[in-house]
This record gives C-alpha cells, sequence and structure tokens, in this order.
C-alpha cells in the first residue's frame, strides 16, 4: 500500500508525509536509546499489530529513517537502529513528550520503558541554584538505564556503563510518581514498589530535578 501524502510543498506537511502515519513517531521513540528487534519492539508497541508495525518499519526505512543491521554470530538476527537524520528526530520528540505531559492519561495505561526515559529529558527542572551532577542507574524488569542529570542536561544510556551512586529499581508507574507527585523514595521503599541500592538521599534528590512543566 503506497503511503498517503498531504501532497502540500509546505515543510511541516512533508515531514508529516514521512513521520505522520500512525505509529511512526513511536518507532522512532522506541529505537532512541538503541537498535532493537522486531519483537522488543512490540514489547513496546503492544497495541500495533505485527503487519502494522511492520509496513511502518519499511516505509521508515525506505525514507532513511531506520536501517534494518545483520548480527552475526552468537546472535545470528537483526536488529533496527535509527540513521543518523532518524536520531535528529530526538528533540522533535521531546518537545511533543513536554507539550503533552499534562495531558491525562487513559485509565490503565502502560508507558513504554523508553516512552519514560525520553519524558525525564522532557521533565527536566533545572535547580535554581548550582548542584553536582548525579548519577543513578533505574532498572525496570531486566532493563536498565543509566543517567546523568545536572543542572543543564539529563543523560540516559541503556546498560549499565557509568559509576553510578544509586540504583532504584521499580516499575514505570512508580517512577511516574516519583517525579509527578509527592511520593518520595522512602515511602515508595516503604510501600514495597521501589528498592533503593546505594546511596538513598542521592535517589531523593535525583527526582527532584524533574517534575511537570509550569503552565
Amino acid at each position: 500500500m503506497a503511503q498517503r501524502t498531504y501532497d502540500d510543498p509546505c515543510r511541516i506537511a512533508l515531514t508529516m508525509d514521512l513521520v505522520g502515519e500512525r505509529w511512526a513517531l513511536l518507532v522512532v521513540r522506541e529505537l532512541i536509546f538503541g537498535p532493537k528487534r522486531f519483537r522488543d519492539l512490540r514489547v513496546g508497541l503492544p497495541n500495533a499489530s505485527q503487519n502494522v508495525l511492520s509496513q511502518r518499519l519499511r516505509e521508515l526505512e525506505e525514507n532513511g529513517i531506520v536501517r534494518r543491521v545483520e548480527l552475526g554470530p552468537p546472535a545470528s538476527t537483526h536488529v533496527y537502529e535509527l540513521t543518523e537524520r532518524g536520531r535528529q528526530l530526538e528533540p522533535v520528540l521531546i518537545a511533543l513528550s513536554r507539550w503533552g505531559a499534562q495531558i491525562p492519561s487513559p485509565q490503565d495505561a502502560e508507558t513504554s520503558t523508553d516512552a519514560f526515559m525520553l519524558l525525564l529529558k522532557a521533565l527536566h527542572l533545572p535547580p535554581a541554584r548550582e548542584v553536582p551532577t548525579l548519577a543513578v542507574r533505574l532498572v525496570v524488569g531486566t532493563d536498565s538505564f543509566d543517567v546523568e542529570v545536572s543542572p543543564t542536561s539529563v543523560e540516559v544510556t541503556r546498560g549499565a556503563h557509568a559509576h553510578v551512586q544509586a540504583t532504584a529499581r521499580a516499575d514505570v508507574p512508580t517512577l511516574w510518581k516519583l517525579i509527578s507527585t509527592d511520593l518520595t523514595v522512602a515511602a515508595a521503599v516503604d510501600a514495597g514498589t521501589l528498592d533503593v541500592t546505594g546511596d538513598r538521599s542521592v535517589a531523593q534528590r535525583f527526582f527532584t530535578f524533574f517534575g511537570l512543566p509550569r503552565s
């Protein structure tokens, strides 16, 4: 099936011709922090059918936004990754995430882990005074991300790569509450929804670097 087009020379319309189809930008979102296999994309996008997801990947590949890479032994499989042009969409996704942060989510809707990590970049609140950079590892299920947050930036890396001061293990809803409500690290630990190793005070300060944008 041919891609639909707005048939409009406006650069916004031309961009939407490439990434405006349903699920396209969300595929890009799931690849921001590194390559994924098709089945891993299905986990992050559970409501996208296999056929639709395959079609979006083909279109994104044809348009130079995603590429398929063959992995040699012992994996002997292929993954999808963003091209440089695809990675240039990250600021767009961050802006959209920030813009939509206060839109109520449907009840029982699940946010993917990658979407939450991107949200951290969108909801960074620079502190009023200079403070040291904090490095915390966030573990959600079998996935982990090293997050370094400073007064001016947030760096998120999938996997355990950096020396961190604390490790926080929780599901995405708990992590979201830690940055969007008055829930404290101590209260979440007491409730059994959060496990923290390392410096707990660092973990508590870490979550204060984020919050909903002020209207």
